[in-house]
C-alpha cells in the first residue's frame, strides 16, 4: 500500500524530483561539454535522455559534434536571457501544449499533428531533427518533456519567432 502524503507534501516531493532530474541532466551535460570526453563516457545516459533509450548510445555518439555546437549556442542564448521560454527548474515535464493558452489554428489542415512542418526545429538548427525525414529523434524523450519541446509554444512571441502555422493563442 502506498504511503499517504498530504497534497502539499506530495507536490513538494514531485517538484524536488523534477528539479533533481533537471539538475542531474544539466550537471552531466556541463561536465560533458567541459571535458568533451565526458560526452562519450556518459553516452548511454545521454542516449536515454535525448533518444529515449540507453541502448542507442552509438547513435548518440555520432550526434555528439552537432549536439555540442547546438548546446554551446543554447547556453549562449540562455545566458544572454534571449532563450525562450525560460522554464522554471521546478516545473513539471510536459507531453504537450498548454491548451488553456493555445488552440489549433483554424487554417491548419493536419489535425493535431505537426505533420512535416518542423519550422521551429529547422529555425533552431536542432541536431535531433532527422535531416532526411524531418522527424524528431527525441520525441517524447526526457529532454523533449523536461525542456522546451514538449511545451512549445507557450507564448505569442514563440509562435511569431518560429513562424508556427499550427498554433494561435486563445483570446
Amino acid at each position: 500500500m502506498a504511503p499517504f502524503y498530504p497534497s502539499g507534501v506530495a507536490m513538494l516531493f514531485r517538484r524536488l524530483q523534477w528539479t533533481g532530474a533537471r539538475v542531474l541532466f544539466i550537471s552531466s551535460l556541463t561536465f560533458g561539454m567541459i571535458t568533451f570526453l565526458g560526452l562519450y563516457v556518459l553516452s548511454p545516459l545521454f542516449s536515454y535522455w535525448f533518444l529515449g533509450s540507453p541502448l542507442q548510445f552509438w547513435r548518440f555518439a555520432r550526434m555528439v559534434p552537432r549536439l555540442t555546437g547546438y548546446t554551446y549556442r543554447q547556453a549562449y542564448h540562455y545566458l544572454r536571457k534571449d532563450f525562450s521560454p525560460p522554464i522554471p527548474i521546478t516545473s513539471p515535464p510536459m507531453r504537450g501544449q498548454d491548451l488553456t493558452l493555445l488552440q489549433i489554428n483554424p487554417l491548419w489542415q493536419h489535425g493535431e499533428s505537426c505533420a512535416d512542418c518542423g519550422k521551429c526545429c529547422r529555425k533552431m538548427d536542432c541536431p535531433l531533427q532527422e535531416r532526411e525525414t524531418g522527424q524528431c529523434q527525441a520525441y517524447d524523450s526526457f529532454f523533449w518533456r523536461y525542456f522546451n519541446c514538449g511545451r512549445y509554444p507557450s507564448s505569442q512571441a514563440e509562435i511569431d519567432r518560429y513562424e508556427c502555422p499550427k498554433w494561435v493563442m486563445r483570446t
